[in-house]
């Protein structure tokens, strides 16, 4: 009985201390060191361009990229055009399934 008596006790202070010495980074207020997972990189500062002094002739790149624009404009507006075709044969075929479903 003396033995388990003794045996109790040691536990009990052996937890005691455990609870202080976590106590005394409560009390401590020690700060956690975080990982980087919110950490801003500074990035280099913005330069020139390596070509910035030179300047491109008037009209020299313009009028090709003016046309390749215009052609992708009636491209675009084409598909439109075609798929409303498209969708009027598919009414009609689904006006035809209906009339003959009645």
């Amino acid at each position: 009985m003396k033995k388990l008596n003794l045996l109790l006790v040691i536990f009990i202070l052996f937890a005691a201390c455990n609870n202080l010495n976590e106590a005394k980074k409560v009390l401590k207020n020690e700060k956690t060191f975080t990982s980087d997972e919110f950490l801003v990189k500074k990035k280099e500062p913005l330069t020139m361009p390596p070509d910035f002094d030179k300047l491109p002739l008037p009209d020299s790149s313009t009028n090709k990229s003016d046309l390749s624009e215009e052609e992708k404009i009636k491209k675009i507006l084409k598909l439109p055009e075609e798929n409303l075709i498209k969708n009027k044969n598919s009414s009609s075929i689904e006006d035809s399934i209906i009339e003959q479903i009645r």
